[in-house]
This record gives structure tokens, sequence and C-alpha cells, in this order.
């Protein structure tokens, strides 16, 4: 397979307790969490994972995707991928050969045009996407590998774990 083919906020809602007494009824606030003395609001993984939707990650997986294409760095993919995922193994093998090999993707990035469920159990999901010209460049001395623009559409298998969201399988439709 072709290295291109081979291929969130959690929301608190805080909760007004009401506490009685024989006097009057008083509304109640629950305490606020401990501030962080952390230097960024940004949320953290599990937070981000907690309300990231299928769809959403499915987003950030394509992303990492085209983003471990053109700069070689597999680790976010990595992450994003279950052990069972072959075509995701191959997709990350593909990567490193190019690399490993002092090579270069140039890829423009994918474009996704459509995600749609199609089963809920395992979450199944049918994704369109379009993809630039991909050039592949193996090695110095070899002749650049050039793949066509186009339209692909992927089938992902999710997985949902305690605290994120895996892909377990893809393949082409």
């Amino acid at each position: 397979m072709h290295v291109r083919r081979a291929l969130a906020v959690a929301l608190a809602v805080p909760l007004l307790l009401t506490g009685c007494s024989e006097d009057e009824p008083e509304p109640r606030m629950p305490d606020p969490p401990p501030t962080s003395t952390s230097p960024t609001d940004e949320p953290t993984q599990t937070e981000t994972a907690e309300a990231e939707s299928a769809e959403d990650f499915i987003r950030r997986w394509v992303k990492a995707g085209d983003e471990m294409q053109v700069t070689g760095e597999t680790d976010e993919y990595r992450s994003l991928v279950g052990e069972t995922c072959k075509a995701c193994a191959g997709f990350l093998e593909s990567v490193e050969d190019v690399y490993g090999g002092g090579g270069s993707v140039k890829f423009g990035g994918s474009t996704i045009n459509r995600i749609a469920m199609r089963e809920k159990k395992p979450p199944t999901y049918a994704v369109t996407k379009t993809l630039p010209e991909t050039i592949i460049e193996r090695d110095r001395d070899a002749e650049p590998e050039v793949l066509a623009a186009g339209r692909t559409t992927l089938l992902v298998i999710l997985k949902r774990t305690a605290d994120s969201w895996l892909v377990t399988y893809y393949g082409i439709l």
C-alpha cells in the first residue's frame, strides 16, 4: 500500500445543590475545584478525551497521519492506534522506512469531506477525504514516486478506552 493510502475539551456542568433547613431553603453551589498552578489553561489529555466525540477523534487521527507523513515523527499517530490495527502498523512502517532511509514526503494534507457512522457497535465510520498529489522521495538517488491527487473513503473502526479512543482497523472502501 502507498504511504498515503495505508493510513477535544471536557465540559463540566456545575450542579446546583439545594439544602433545606427548617427556616428557608438556601441554594448552595459546590465548592470550586482547587485551582491549578499550571502555566497553561489548556485541558489535560484526559479532559480532552472525555469530551472528544468519535468524529473529532477521527479528525485528530487523520491530522496526526498527515503530520507523520511530512515530518517522519510517528509518536502522536502511534498513540492513537490499537495494536490490532494492521493497516495502521503498515502505515507507520512505510513512513519509518522512507524517513529511516533519508527520504521525505511532500504532502499538502488531507481534506475530510464526510464522516458517517455505519455501525454503533463497534463504532464504525465511513471517512471520505480528498488527498492532494503526494511526492515520496525514498533517497537522493531514486526517482521520486508521485501519487496522483484523488478522493478515497476509509472504513474506520474505533474502540473506546477508559480515557480515549483508538483506531483498531481501517481499510479502503
